[in-house]
């Protein structure tokens, strides 16, 4: 087990997954059959640990999405929120990490292995990618899963003097992972707790969301226009990953 993993909370304390539709360019929103080609752990300047992966749909087409595992510092470095009500909740990035995890090598992130390579990594300091030592989930290499993306619209924002930032008045088009699906037959990690038969939420999650993009600008300012996506946050590539054979109930 990582020891950076060794701290995630994972208990029936906790909420777990539920299935629902919640209200080289961008791709267009759609479940895409996709290859991780890299699953690195890393730390932001706040302290929150977050996992990037590197995906290769089977058009051939590359991207990249960083999911937060864990809070930052000031918030306990935690995997999980409590709600208004008291409720312990999964951080959205933990559950869909999770579940990759769990539907490609059988187990989860908590138990995850990792193994220091050197990749390269997008430096802000150096305004470029520099090669970089970081743990990496060597199981995840080469495994095929099925990703529910989303296409949606974002301000793009800079910083203000009180050290926040606030909306431009541009925007510009991002992906957003929103739903993880087994490869090979689109089950989800609820569906195969509950025992289902057959993988419904997949056409659920199609019929609401494929095709359509996502309006999240807050609408400040004027003249507002599409740009550029935003830079993945690292690069990199590392040798090994071979499958392991899946022994739990989310192996098909």
């Amino acid at each position: 087990m990582s020891a950076l993993l060794s701290g995630l909370t994972v208990d029936n304390s906790i909420q777990n997954e539920t299935d629902s539709v919640g209200g080289g360019g961008v791709l267009e929103s759609g479940v895409y059959k996709s290859t991780i080609t890299m699953a690195f752990l890393q730390k932001s300047k706040g302290g929150a640990l977050g996992l990037n992966l590197h995906f290769k749909n089977e058009d051939g087409r590359e991207y990249r999405q960083t999911l937060w595992v864990t809070s930052g510092d000031a918030k306990g470095n935690k995997n999980y929120y409590e709600n208004k009500q008291g409720e312990k909740r999964y951080l959205p990035g933990f559950l869909h990490a999770d579940a990759i995890c769990l539907l490609t090598v059988g187990q989860g992130l908590a138990s995850m292995d990792t193994e220091d390579k050197v990749v390269s990594v997008y430096s802000p300091e150096a305004g470029a990618e520099v090669p970089t030592q970081v743990p990496v989930l060597m199981d995840l290499l080469g495994q095929q899963i099925g990703v529910g993306l989303q296409k949606q619209v974002v301000d793009k924002r800079q910083k203000a003097d009180d050290g926040s930032y606030q909306p431009t008045g541009e925007t510009r088009e991002e992906n957003e992972v929103d739903k993880i699906f087994r490869a090979e037959d689109g089950f989800t990690v609820a569906e195969l707790r509950a025992n289902a038969e057959e993988a419904a939420f997949i056409h659920t999650w199609k019929e609401k969301f494929e095709g359509k993009t996502r309006d999240r600008t807050s609408k400040q300012g004027s003249g507002a226009q599409a740009g550029a996506p935003q830079r993945p946050a690292a690069t990199g590539q590392a040798s090994g990953g071979a499958a392991k054979p899946r022994q739990s109930l989310f192996a098909s």
